[in-house]
């Protein structure tokens, strides 16, 4: 159970907006934990009608009330943060579900083994009947067996390639623990999206380490429409240039080309998937045809437009509720 925030070594912050039914249970298994002592949960909520708000009661957690207009993901953890004191803080959303109860130990146990370990962030796992390509996606992402532990060491960042700067920032507050210390040095910066590859960008090149911890596992995916699936895409790819300067997408010319082997590559994933029904697999492949066109439209335009000023109507639009 939570218990005062003076009391806990853990705190943790989870952003709430209609949760849902399936918030009661990710509650129900982060108040289970074991082996983590007290936690204190605050949850900053934009409004809440459906139930969450009956459900942070329930187990005693704090809310910060913030006002939808008002939300964005930087400043809103910021403002979570802010509220607690906690040693560690651990870093969720509303839909990952902690699929153990020593979930916050595993995440805890390097940072206290390892006192200039800045911050640590756990596995995803995708929900049963996920799309075999966002499954591709979600493991090459946060997926693995391998405990990794992310820093320069000896190298600079300039003489690193763009793909060998992703590697090092990766990072996802879908599940992870920082140490409260690193953030009072690095808060979030408003952002709208990608708040935590941002932070971990200022992390590493300041020379802090985040490590990858394979069994902390969250049950975690989503099923969106392949046109707001593209939308964050290019979102991912406006950060990525801006970031790393990461460009997948060089050129209008290469795109039909992309097209078709992204295409042809996803039907050979949908193909592959066993146990499905004729129905479900041909809305896969629909899915991914027109996944593939959007995508890389998406990459395209997040890399080399979205930055620029006359292009800001189109990317408020691209950006909206994203």
């Amino acid at each position: 159970m939570k218990r005062a925030d003076g009391e806990a070594r853990v705190s943790l912050v989870i952003p709430t907006l209609n949760g849902g039914e399936l918030f009661g249970r990710v509650l129900d298994m982060w108040t289970a934990q074991q082996g983590a002592g007290p936690i204190d949960i605050c949850c900053p909520d934009s409004g809440s009608r459906d139930g969450t708000l009956d459900h942070l009661r329930r187990v005693g957690a704090r809310t910060l009330p913030i006002a939808p207009r008002m939300f964005n993901h930087g400043e809103t953890r910021n403002r979570a943060v802010a509220t607690t004191h906690s040693k560690f803080v651990i870093l969720s959303v509303q839909d990952a579900l902690p699929l153990s109860t020593t979930l916050a130990r595993e995440l805890i146990a390097p940072l206290e083994a390892d006192p200039d370990l800045c911050a640590t962030y756990g596995r995803q796992k995708p929900r049963p009947g996920c799309h075999p390509v966002l499954r591709e996606r979600i493991d090459s992402w946060a997926g693995g067996e391998e405990t990794v532990c992310q820093e320069l060491d000896d190298q600079t960042w300039d003489e690193l390639d763009p793909w060998d700067r992703l590697a090092l920032i990766r990072y996802d507050h879908v599940i992870a623990c920082m140490r409260r210390s690193v953030w009072e040095r690095h808060r979030f910066e408003h952002v709208s999206f990608g708040e935590d590859v941002t932070w971990a960008r200022r992390v590493v090149r300041s020379g802090g380490k985040i490590a990858f911890v394979p069994t902390a596992v969250v049950e975690h995916s989503h099923d969106r429409a392949a046109w707001d699936e593209a939308r964050r895409i290019y979102c991912d790819h406006s950060n990525l240039r801006r970031l790393v300067g990461l460009v997948t997408v060089p050129s209008r010319r290469v795109i039909k080309g992309n097209v078709e082997a992204a295409r042809a590559h996803y039907a050979q994933l949908i193909e592959a998937t066993q146990d499905v029904d004729p129905t479900t697999r041909e809305l896969w492949l629909d899915w991914a045809d027109e996944l593939a066109l959007y995508e890389n439209w998406a990459q395209y335009l997040g890399a080399h437009y979205s930055h620029r000023w006359w292009f800001r109507p189109v990317d408020r639009w691209l950006r909206k509720r994203i």
